[in-house]
């Protein structure tokens, strides 16, 4: 399984939080800005590249990096300053109970999941299906998507697919 970072910036409920989750199931690792090595993909959802397949050696060499920070209080300089490729995901919808439906506004782990997915990481994706019902929901939502995505070979193909199940305006 590629290695999950969390920042975590304790700005919600930590009984709630996804990424503290991950972290006490041991499929993620607490890590602080400046002790990160590498490359690792850094989900930012203020980058203008997306995710796409061809970021799965990154993944599996270096990891992926989830800034666990409150969408309300998220400003780009949160993000910006830690080291590696900023990524963005393609638009999916949330499962989770907070934000249902609501495009783009995931959790971290429905983000930390669709990462994997669209990587290639299925086995690992799957794992953390595992650790809340509504994540099956999150699967439900996105299967037919993620898998489109998955499936792209370049970034033009990406967008094209973007295009194909959003529309001309996207929703992030």
């Amino acid at each position: 399984m590629p290695r999950i970072m969390v920042i975590y910036y304790r700005e919600d409920d930590p009984r709630k939080n996804t990424a503290l989750k991950m972290i006490r199931k041991n499929l993620a690792i607490h890590v602080f800005p400046r002790r990160i090595h590498g490359s690792p993909i850094i989900l930012d959802p203020y980058s203008n590249k997306y995710l796409g397949p061809w970021d799965s050696v990154y993944v599996e060499k270096y990891g992926v990096v989830v800034v666990d920070a409150s969408w309300k209080k998220l400003v780009p300089r949160k993000t910006s300053m830690i080291k590696g490729r900023h990524r963005r995901l393609p638009p999916l919808l949330p499962g989770n109970p907070i934000n249902y439906g609501k495009p783009c506004i995931l959790s971290s782990i429905e983000a930390a999941a669709a990462t994997l997915y669209i990587t290639g990481f299925i086995e690992a994706y799957r794992k953390l299906l595992g650790l809340y019902k509504w994540m099956k929901t999150f699967h439900t939502l996105n299967s037919e998507v993620l898998e489109a995505y998955r499936r792209t070979k370049s970034i033009n193909k990406l967008l094209e697919t973007i295009k194909d199940y959003w529309g001309e305006k996207p929703p992030c």
